[in-house]
Order: structure tokens, then C-alpha cells, then sequence
């Protein structure tokens, strides 16, 4: 059966798509691809919606329980243990269908695309709208986006591969998806677009915004059929900023940047600290769990993606706000309602945590735009109590997402336009472009990487560098020069002069190698030459006399990023490559990265 479904794709599908290409151009099937990326995409996102929302019905359900039953222990325990329930059904999706290496984060995808391997299994085309869905469907304090763009990106690739597409342009239908994920979610088109490109593929040109501006489209209105034009942050912001204002929406940027390097480093760093102090995933998942519970129980807000916080914050209805912690109200409603806004700012990104890294799956996505609303909120009221000014605070929720989500992601335009298109704030664009320039300004110089990059930055598998990033994306085993001359440690000056003579080959450096194959050491050219003046020396010098220890020895799994790095360290132009055994592969020399190197700036140009 195997074998008629291969031949089917390989003489039939793969074989239709090359004559297309031939008389369509190779333009006209990628334009194609994306729409049918971009629809495909809006279902999976619509579908994930759903789950979602009926599972949050169902949770709410039991929690209204307790009351219906006079508080009940045992009710409100269940209630309460909800979202551990989520995570754990979460993380059994994860551990049947996920496999050994399910990612629940972008960082894995960038670094894919980066070193330009664009294979995803088929898979993840559906495991990540089943494991996210019931994680934040729970009450899980996560976002559905991150999952919502690896399934995008799980669907360009392996609608790609099926049609034989070229590896080059795997990226380009990648990035489709990605786009094609977030317009569906959030009916931005140009805000996907500009998060396909400024996150996950920032090296594309101009020309490819075109298949991806397609697939934003697409998804965007299948998603609106689907949804009756339902989106999580449906709501206008009608209130024209004031002149008066310009100044605070500075100061507000500077107080998002702080807290969207908080985000990072604390999002960063305590998932790692969680995984290095509880190295067991079911007692992670566990003591996560019960902690999250614990949270969420105390700060109801925590709950969920938080979209209707924003919407309590955009409206100002902090009294809807504080009756959320049923669990608090014997405290006074001020000191409440600072304690709820303290906790949305600062605890959010520790629920994510517990969420994600604890078992279940999500993204920081939509906690970053959270924590942004309840910070451009905290700031706002804050300046009106003062009574110096009386600043919008419905302008200044949507400016705080705005910063917190420029800090955190290091995209400028996507927060820009996403957050506008939202929110219908397009009369703040100029305060937007205020707070996300200045937030990304003073982030970069706080915390250089973005909260997807940072983890790979720290374990030197990206650069910034272009040159660098380009030569890492090659792993030396493709550039490893295969023919060479091999010389055994006991071989004389003449046996060599005349293995030489009798092959017609000569090269500038030999591998010398034991009976077993291993690398013991290199000899140069110029010694033998050398050597073979003296015909007494030549007949009793052997090779062992003439070998030298190698100034750098590169492995196979190398980058030629490395490769170089030796080369110029050491003041030469070849370096041998062995495998993990120790057995001499052959040589990488300096043109060979050179020539890769002109390739891959030739297959920039043409993304």
C-alpha cells in the first residue's frame, strides 16, 4: 500500500506540479499555495477556538457549582484543581502523540528556519490545537497563539512537501502559515504579516510579502465566516489622544520596556530554574500544577488567555475586576484593586510559566499583551490620582500592550499595527509608533534578544552577525572535500614521492592515518619537497618524522561558521574533519566555505 500511495505522489502529484511550474512559473504555484495555506490555517485556528471555548464553558460550569451547593469543600476543590486537570490532559497529548521532541515554543521553529531546515512532522499539524486547547481551556494562563502558528507552520511545510514545492521556498509557505495563524486569530492581516516576517523570517525581501500578504487575507476572511466575525479583542478605541499627552506616552514606554525585560528574563530564567530543580516531568507537572492552582484560585484574572481583563481594563470597570478574587474581598476595594493590578503585572508571566513549562503547552503571546494592558492601565490611574493630569486610560491600555509586546517579542511593527487592528485604535497610531519605538529602544538595550531568541542566544546557536548567521546554518559535513591521499606514519619520503608520481594528484596537505583508519596527523607538501632533495633522507625519513598535529580539528556535526573561526585562529586555509570515532573524513578548505557561503547570499536574494 505504501508503495502504490508513493507512486501516486511521486508520478502524479509531484509530477503535475512540476508541468504547472513549467508553464505557470514557479511564482504562480506559491501564490496558490497560499491561499490554500491561509484557509487550512483559519481552520485549524477556528477549530482551536471552539475547543477552547467549550471547554472554558465546562469550567466554569463546575465553579458555579460550589455556590449552587452552598460551598461545598469538595466543590470548590474541584473547582479549583481545573486547571491542574488541563495541564495533565495537556501533557498526555504531548508525551502519546507529541513525541520525544514536541516544542511548546517558537524558539525551536526560528532555529529551524534559521538553519534553513524546513521538515516538520505531519503531526503537529494537530497536536499542538489538541494539547494547547485543553491546557488553556482549563484556565491555563497561556496564549493559544504560539501553538496556533507552529499548526500554521506544521501546514506550509507538509502541504509543501507533498506537492514537491522546492526547499527554498518551504520557508516562504512557512511563513504563510505563521501569518495565516495569527490574522485568523485576531483578523489582522498586516499585523501576521509583519509577525511572519519580523519574528520568524526576518532575512525574506520585500517581493516575499506578496504570498504571504495572500495567506493573511485568506485567513482572515474564512476565519470571519467561520466565527460570524468574532475575535478575542473586539472592541474600538474612539478617544482621540491628546497633545497634553505626549509626554506620559514616553514615560509609559520606559515603565513597558522595564516590565517586558522582566517578562523575558523572568520567563527565561525560571522555566529553566523549574526544569534543572525538578528534572521529573510528572513531579514537575505535579508541584506546577498545584502551584497554578493555588494562583489562579487567589487571582482569577490570572485565568486563561485574559482577553475579557482587557476589555474590564479598556472599559475601566475595576469594580467587575475586583469581584473576580471572591477569595479577597474582606480586603478593602482600593488596596484590592492595586493588589490585582500588582499581581497582573508581575505574576502573570510566572502562571505562564507554571502552565507551559510545568506540562502543558501555550505561548507567551497573549500574557505579554495582558500584562501590557494591566501596566499601561497601573500607569494611567496612577497619573490621574496625582491630579496633574487627567490622561485617557482606554488610550493608555492599548499603549501598554503595545510597549510590553514590542519589548518582549522585539517586533516594532507588529505591535504597532497588531495592536491597532485589534483594538480599532488606528487614532493612536502616532502614541503607538511613540511607545513601541521608544519600548524597543531601550529593551534592545536592556535585553538585546527577544523572548523566542534569547534561550538560543544563550546556548550560541544563533549570532547576529549575517556573515556568521549564514555559516551556521551549514554543518561542515556538506562542504568536507572526500578525495584525498592517505599516508600511513611508517611510509618513506620515496614511497611517497612515488605514490604521488603513479596517481598524477597533488595536493598541499595529506592525512596521515593508522592501520584502523584514525587520524594521527597531517603532512605538508612542502616538507616531502623538501625531503626528496636528499635522496639519503629520502630513503630512510618516513612520514611519522614529517607529520605534524593539526592546528584545529573540526568535527562533523560543526558549523563552517566555526570551520572559519579555526581557519583564522590557526593561520590556515584546510583543516581535517573526523567523526565521532575518530575516523579522518576529509579535508574543509577555505575556498570550499567560500563558494557555500556566495550560495547561500544567492539564495537570499532570491527569497
Amino acid at each position: 500500500m505504501k508503495k502504490i500511495l508513493f507512486h501516486i505522489h511521486r508520478k502524479g502529484i509531484v509530477k503535475s506540479v512540476e508541468l504547472w511550474q513549467k508553464r505557470g512559473g514557479e511564482r504562480t504555484i506559491v501564490i496558490l499555495m497560499a491561499f490554500f495555506i491561509g484557509a487550512v490555517t483559519a481552520c485549524a485556528t477556528a477549530v482551536l477556538h471552539v475547543l477552547v471555548s467549550k471547554l472554558d464553558q465546562l469550567g466554569l460550569y463546575i465553579e458555579s457549582l460550589q455556590f449552587e451547593r452552598n460551598n461545598a469543600w469538595y466543590w470548590i476543590l474541584l473547582a479549583a484543581l481545573i486547571p491542574l486537570a488541563g495541564i495533565t490532559i495537556s501533557f498526555i497529548i504531548q508525551k502519546t502523540l507529541g513525541g520525544k521532541f514536541y516544542a511548546k515554543s517558537l524558539s525551536p521553529l526560528i532555529l529551524a528556519l534559521y538553519r534553513r531546515r524546513n521538515s516538520i512532522p505531519l503531526k503537529e499539524c494537530f497536536t499542538h490545537l489538541l494539547s494547547s486547547g485543553f491546557a488553556v481551556g482549563f484556565g491555563g494562563s497561556a496564549g493559544l497563539e504560539a501553538p496556533s502558528v507552529l499548526t500554521g507552520a506544521a501546514i506550509g511545510a507538509n502541504s509543501s512537501s507533498l506537492l514537491g514545492i522546492d526547499r527554498k521556498q518551504r520557508n516562504l509557505l512557512i511563513g504563510c502559515g505563521a501569518a495565516g495563524a495569527i490574522s485568523g486569530i485576531f483578523s489582522s492581516p498586516i499585523g501576521g504579516v509583519l509577525f511572519a516576517v519580523e519574528v520568524l523570517l526576518p532575512e525574506f525581501s520585500v517581493a516575499a510579502l506578496v504570498p504571504m500578504l495572500i495567506s493573511s487575507a485568506t485567513a482572515m476572511v474564512v476565519s470571519r465566516l467561520i466565527t460570524s466575525g468574532h475575535s478575542p479583542l473586539m472592541f474600538a478605541s474612539q478617544q482621540v489622544w491628546a497633545d497634553n499627552a505626549i509626554p506620559f506616552y514616553f514615560m509609559l514606554a520606559i515603565f513597558s520596556s522595564l516590565i517586558g525585560v522582566y517578562v523575558i528574563r523572568t520567563a527565561v530564567h525560571f522555566g529553566r530554574l523549574l526544569k534543572n530543580r525538578i528534572p521529573d516531568a510528572r513531579v514537575r507537572l505535579l508541584i506546577s500544577g498545584i502551584l497554578l492552582c493555588i494562583f489562579l484560585f487567589i487571582f482569577p484574572a490570572l485565568r486563561g488567555q485574559g482577553y475579557h481583563v482587557i476589555e474590564m481594563l479598556f472599559r475601566s470597570n475595576t469594580a467587575e475586576l475586583c469581584k473576580t478574587s471572591a477569595s479577597l474581598q474582606f480586603i478593602p476595594a482600593p488596596l484590592l484593586l492595586g493588589l490585582i493590578l500588582t499581581a497582573g503585572m508581575l505574576l502573570k508571566v510566572i502562571t505562564s510559566v507554571f502552565t507551559v513549562e510545568g506540562g502543558g503547552d501555550g505561548g507567551i503571546f497573549a500574557p505579554s499583551m495582558v500584562i501590557g494592558a494591566f501596566a499601561g492601565f497601573t500607569f494611567a490611574r496612577l497619573m490621574n490620582l496625582t491630579g496633574w493630569v487627567q490622561l485617557s486610560e482606554a488610550n493608555f491600555v492599548v499603549a501598554g500592550m503595545c510597549g510590553v509586546f514590542t519589548s518582549v517579542m522585539k517586533a516594532p511593527l507588529t505591535g504597532i499595527f497588531l495592536i491597532a487592528e485589534v483594538t480599532g485604535g488606528y487614532m493612536l497610531l502616532v502614541p503607538l509608533m511613540i511607545v513601541s519605538a521608544t519600548s524597543w529602544f531601550i529593551s534592545r538595550i536592556l535585553e538585546p534578544y527577544s523572548i523566542y531568541r534569547k534561550p538560543l542566544a544563550e546556548s550560541h546557536m544563533m549570532v547576529d552577525d549575517r556573515d556568521q548567521a549564514m555559516l551556521k546554518r551549514i554543518p561542515v559535513r556538506l562542504a568536507v572535500n572526500t578525495v584525498f591521499q592517505p599516508l600511513a606514519p611508517s611510509d618513506t619520503v620515496s614511497k611517497v614521492n612515488a605514490l604521488i608520481r603513479d596517481t598524477g594528484k597533488r595536493s598541499t596537505i595529506y592525512p596521515v592515518l593508522d592501520d584502523d583508519g584514525k587520524f594521527c596527523g597531517v603532512v605538508r607538501l612542502e616538507k616531502i619537497l623538501t625531503a626528496m632533495l636528499d635522496e639519503t633522507l629520502s630513503s630512510t625519513l618516513v612520514v611519522y618524522d614529517l607529520m605534524e598535529t593539526p592546528r584545529g580539528v573540526l568535527s562533523s556535526d560543526d558549523d563552517l561558521a566555526w570551520a572559519v573561526e579555526n581557519m583564522e585562529r590557526h593561520d590556515t586555509r584546510d583543516l581535517p574533519v573526523v567523526n565521532r570515532n575518530g575516523r579522518f573524513i576529509g579535508f574543509v578548505s577555505y575556498n570550499t566555505v567560500f563558494h557555500k557561503y556566495r550560495t547561500l547570499v544567492k539564495e537570499s536574494e532570491s527569497f
